[in-house]
């Protein structure tokens, strides 16, 4: 079964592992061929320094007094391969013997370390072990005399590995040097990214024409940046574009809509005594009203996309609407309760019509949409600098397909799309946008089930 790792999210931390890790790879590569090449050059010029010694013409004819000068110029020959703290005698051992196999001269720690070791006796170097430590001897023959020089090979191996040692701390060191020096590299790298990142969260409909500037950015980055600067143009002219004609159609569209209906009200008025007629005519008038009113909440949605749904901050209290609301409940369906939580005043700054609109649409969906019979409930209440506004009525709540889409423009739930249902789908997306236009919001808020419930926050004056 193949093995999914976890994917790092961060841009930057991934390039600053990944560079870390290689140079740390490359680094560890190159530790491991250093300390292969050292051991095995370093156990070469032992052997070729003992071989050179046991050649030489220091052991040929020497007097038996001057064995023990010989011993001590072994072991300072050899010192420079063993560790400091190690005792002299340690280095080297020597040990002469005479035809009968009799000791003429024997260092004093010989039989400490090799005195149980059994000597090689063919030509060459041969590796012994004698009391824990790893011995390299050598023998020559001169004459009568057999001579043996031990090296202390594991006193020659402790020092590279201390060496070997404190180049690996040295390495892991240099890891974290690396590897805080690749974050702060791959964090500069980034910062064009950054900078365009932060332009385009700030990025809304009224601030299309803002730009990012290339002139000292690297040449990559300078290429994307103009890319984004050309799309971000062209999206802007298109926006535009779609704004100026969704606004002149709905201006153009007003004109013939008012005559039309008004016509109608004159003809509707002379119809006289003829009910077929008086009732085509009034069905007419709804629809021609209808349509006055889409027309409406688009010039007004136009204008908000724009940025030029201009709010005076004009003072006012929402109590009194909100309570002609209640009211205008109980004329619609008497039989539907209403609950309110509302406090004595509700002070905002705004536009009262449009804010009026924005509330008169919450109700008027909780009416539609609400179950026969069921309550509908008004609660306001401060927190901290804001009114939270929240209109809920019984219902079989909506669907989670819907629940994302419902301030789309000219959206509608399946079961709302009857018309026996009043709208086109545009109340809500309007009553967001003004929402938005007084400094607060419109969403969906969280319900207990059995009910939705609409938020709209707007801050306090």
């Amino acid at each position: 079964m193949k093995a999914h790792w976890p994917r790092l999210r961060s841009f930057r931390l991934r390039i600053a592992l990944g560079s870390t890790l290689t140079a740390l790879a490359a680094i560890v590569l190159l530790y491991a061929m250093a300390s292969y090449t050292i051991i095995h050059r370093r156990a070469d010029i032992i052997d070729r320094m003992l071989s050179a010694h046991l050649a030489g013409p220091g052991f040929q004819a020497t007097p038996l007094s001057l064995w023990p000068a010989t011993d001590a110029q072994l072991n300072a020959s050899f010192s420079g391969f063993a560790p400091a703290a190690s005792g002299p005698e340690t280095y080297a051992l020597l040990l002469v013997e005479d035809a009968g196999s009799k000791p003429l001269y024997r260092s004093p720690a010989w039989q400490h370390w090799l005195g149980g070791a059994e000597l090689p006796r063919g030509p060459g170097l041969h590796t012994v072990e004698g009391a824990g430590q790893s011995w390299r001897i050598g023998r020559t023959e001169h004459g009568s005399v057999t001579i043996w020089v031990a090296v202390n090979r594991s006193l020659s191996d402790a020092q590279v590995r201390a060496s070997l040692t404190r180049f690996a701390a040295a390495i892991g060191v240099l890891a974290v040097a690396m590897g805080a020096l690749a974050w702060y590299l791959a964090g500069r790298a980034m910062r064009p990214v950054e900078h365009l990142t932060g332009v385009m969260v700030g990025l809304t409909a009224s601030e299309l024409d803002q730009r990012v500037s290339a002139a000292e950015e690297d040449l990559e980055f300078a290429q994307m940046i103009s890319v984004y600067n050309a799309m971000l143009e062209r999206l802007q002219r298109s926006f535009l574009q779609s704004a100026r004609f969704s606004g002149d159609a709905a201006h153009e569209l007003r004109t013939p809509l008012t005559i039309l209906q008004g016509e109608l009200e004159r003809s509707f008025a002379r119809a006289g005594a003829d009910p077929v007629l008086e009732e085509s005519l009034a069905n007419m008038l709804d629809e021609v009203r209808r349509l006055d009113s889409i027309v409406r909440k688009l010039l007004l949605l136009a204008r908000a996309d724009a940025g030029q749904l201009a709010i005076p901050p004009c003072p006012l209290d929402l109590r009194p609407t909100l309570d002609e609301l209640a009211e205008d409940i109980g004329l619609l369906d008497a039989e539907r309760p209403v609950r309110l939580n509302l406090p004595e005043q509700i002070a905002v700054r705004g536009d009262a019509d449009l804010l009026r609109q924005v509330l008169q649409n919450l109700v008027s969906n909780a009416v539609k949409y609400g179950l026969p019979g069921g309550w509908i409930a008004l609660s306001v209440r401060r927190q901290g600098e804001q009114w939270r506004i929240d209109v809920a009525n019984a219902s079989h709540g909506i669907a989670p397909e819907h629940r994302h889409r419902l301030f789309d423009r000219f959206y509608r739930a399946d079961h709302a799309h009857q018309r026996r249902v009043d709208g086109v789908g545009l109340g809500l997306s309007l009553a967001r946008d003004i929402a938005v236009a007084h400094g607060g919001s419109l969403a969906l808020a969280d319900a207990e089930p059995g009910q939705v419930r609409f938020r709209l926050s707007l801050p306090a004056a």
